[in-house]
């Protein structure tokens, strides 16, 4: 059935109110991140896994198979793990390329670029699904609006990072395919071929749309494309993307039959969760549509996008944001504070659009806490999800969980988008505003900040943060230059110091950027000391959950509080830590085969424990602690080590398990021992 009359009119006034009001985008950033090019030298434990990335992952993955696969346009099946590897490999390449200046996988990225533009079809389509599967009435096969998301993405960035106009020609005219077959009186995002709307309002579904993903998404993995297409025309001006996006976000609400849209504005009032906007969909899906949305605020100037974004945010962090910084339960939101400490949760998925999503609200607003929590999602989960080596990055992460199962599969969605988040994460050390230098993570690395001031100016850290607590800024400038420098102050640091040329500075606030203006000369240091707190946290508003799945394959939990038996994490600083036994010795008495289930930790208000020099020549992401602990009754000592060495899942290369065994067991959360 085709919707009311009144709502085509409603949606061509919008659409005339908001184009005579945003003919240019406006500028509403408070800062933004330097190009990726520009941050070098990275170090540390950061810097090694993101090297490891480019040469273990990147370069060795099998690229040329899935272009000649898009090649043959044949694919007709639902399946969509080998329609989206070439969108963000390219783009992941790009990037990783562009930061290293490595001239092979430039090359190598060119290259397979150039394949694929010549593979694009007159109409604009650049995918591999078969002609045959498409009509005007089915221009799209139901997963192509995800796996095309990542293609028009990695398009325009081809142009903006290797100054490829042939880049952003063939996003044109993918986004023209777009708008020729999909828009009022054509193909809508209808998540069901047989409920329209009003019939389809609250309906739950499940299965597969014709042209927007899963049914369970409720078309939200359709209107995805707001993202890449309000990009699109960021990047020309034209006025049919802007106008193309506008209506497909002011569909929402008919299309999924539960306004989720229009109840977002109930997220931000505090009346109800993000997880109640519809049922069961990905937190991925709704976190790749709230980027398109705030483009859609950086475009028209319509605060409303904003506020709801920032609200379903707030709402994440505070019920179902994980110790490090990680979302989603078995892929969605679920209610109130129900979050599994083991299974399918934190999807690297999620992981990737949740940590562009914070920090595009960072660059709007300035807001700390952004950055602080991009700091505990970097320093824990994004990496824990990889493996030490570099070659993959897990589906889910738990806290609490085994290894090598979900390490090693054909690619699939997660390697790939643990790959392309690892490429993109140098750009988010440091960003520029108006006169203004922001240092918004610590890392080693040196930022060149020519194209933002006025003058050459070149920021250094010198660090091995966070294992260390310690951060030397230097700068170096062909001549005195004014500005004003911003560093992040974490809110979790108790009693942060810092000097400038000696100097102690005064008024250094927790959550707060420390803003240093002056006249800047070649030399002048900054001291920054960062004191990390060891201690063990309590899971807040901890549940005891059960599991069930739903007859589409959903899985969904129920929660009873207990926080009486509610488990313990150590941590330092920004760093979660965890009981990992493949960095055990089976030898040592009382070793524990599951961590989370055998041992049992002797609180301490204030712990103090030895450091251990571990045998193994991966880099940590902090020190290693030797840990009294109880072990099926038997009081002996554990290594403790970050979160982010949980992608070490073999003890050494004649010992490797198979792929998919459980063969050994990591936990960060722990039940605490009483007498």
């Amino acid at each position: 059935m085709k919707p009311p009359k009144i709502d085509l009119i409603a949606l061509l006034l919008c659409f005339l109110t908001i184009n005579i009001n945003a003919q240019t985008p406006k500028e509403f950033f408070v800062e933004k991140s330097i190009p990726v090019k520009e941050v070098t030298n990275l170090g540390g434990f950061f810097g090694d896994r993101v090297r490891k990335n480019k040469d273990a992952y990147l370069k060795q993955f099998p690229i040329q198979s899935y272009i000649d696969f898009v090649k043959r346009q044949d694919h007709t099946a639902w399946d969509w793990t080998q329609a989206e590897q070439h969108g963000k490999w390219i783009e992941s390449s790009i990037y990783a390329a562009a930061q290293s200046g490595d001239v092979e996988l430039k090359k190598k990225v060119e290259d397979i670029f150039s394949q694929l533009i010549v593979l694009q079809e007159p109409e604009g389509y650049l995918g591999p699904t078969a002609k045959a599967v498409r009509t005007p009435e089915k221009p799209l096969r139901g997963m192509d609006p995800y796996e095309l998301y990542f293609v028009q993405h990695a398009l325009i960035t081809v142009t903006e990072q290797l100054n490829d106009p042939r880049g952003l020609e063939a996003a044109k005219r993918l986004g023209d395919y777009f708008v020729k077959y999909i828009g009022p009186g054509k193909a809508e995002f209808w998540p069901s071929p047989t409920w329209h709307y009003p019939e389809n309002v609250g309906r739950e579904l499940e299965g597969q749309s014709e042209i927007a993903g899963h049914s369970v998404h409720y078309s939200w993995e359709g209107t995805l494309l707001i993202d890449p297409m309000s990009r699109l025309y960021l990047k020309t001006g034209d006025k049919k993307y802007l106008d193309w996006c506008l209506w497909a976000a002011q569909n929402i609400d008919k299309w999924g039959g539960y306004a989720a849209f229009s109840k977002l504005d109930a997220v931000a009032d505090g009346k109800i969760g993000v997880d109640e906007l519809q049922p069961f969909v990905h937190s991925h899906t709704f976190q790749m549509n709230f980027l398109g949305f705030l483009n859609l605020y950086q475009i028209t100037g319509d605060a409303s996008y904003l506020r709801k974004v920032k609200a379903a945010w707030d709402d994440i962090a505070r019920r179902q944001m994980y110790i490090t910084g990680g979302v989603s339960v078995a892929e969605h939101y679920e209610k109130g504070y129900i979050k599994p400490l083991e299974g399918n949760i934190v999807e690297t998925c999620a992981t990737m659009s949740w940590m562009q999503l914070t920090q595009y609200l960072l660059e709007l607003t300035g807001d700390v806490k952004y950055a602080d929590a991009m700091e505990r999602l970097t320093w824990n989960h994004v990496f824990a999800a990889q493996t030490q080596d570099g070659t993959a990055c897990k589906y889910h992460t738990a806290p609490n969980g085994e290894k090598p199962k979900g390490f090693f599969r054909r690619p699939d969605c997660c390697s790939a988008s643990g790959g392309r988040i690892i490429s993109m994460m140098p750009s988010f050390i440091y960003a520029a505003g108006d006169n203004t230098v922001f240092i918004n993570q610590f890392v080693q690395s040196t930022a060149d900040f020519k194209g933002t001031l006025n003058n050459s100016v070149q920021i250094t850290q010198n660090t091995n943060y966070p294992e260390t607590e310690i951060i030397d800024i230097l700068i170096n400038t062909d001549k005195k230059t004014s500005f004003k420098l911003n560093i992040r102050i974490p809110g979790w640091c108790k009693n942060p110091a810092a000097k400038l040329n000696g100097k102690l500075l005064a008024d250094i606030i927790p959550g707060k950027y420390l803003a240093i203006e002056k006249e800047w000369v070649k030399g002048d240091k900054i001291e920054l000391d960062l004191p990390m707190e060891l201690k063990w946290v309590e899971h807040d508003n901890f549940m005891k959950v059960e599991k069930n799945r739903l007859p589409g394959g959903e899985i969904m939990y129920k929660g009873i509080p207990d926080q009486q038996n509610a488990p313990y994490a150590l941590m330092r600083g920004p760093v979660v830590y965890m009981i990992d036994n493949v960095w055990l010795h089976e030898s040592v008495p009382g070793y524990p085969k599951n961590p989370g289930q055998d041992v049992k930790v002797i609180l301490s208000g204030n712990p103090v424990y030895e450091v251990i020099k571990l045998k193994d020549d991966n880099v940590l992401a902090g020190p290693a602690y030797k840990v009294p602990v109880m072990v099926n009754g038997m009081k002996t000592d554990v290594i403790m080590l970050p979160f982010s060495n949980a992608g070490k899942w073999y003890k050494d290369a004649s010992r490797k398990g198979d792929k998919d065994a459980a063969t050994y067991s990591y936990a960060i959360w722990l039940n605490k021992f009483s007498l």
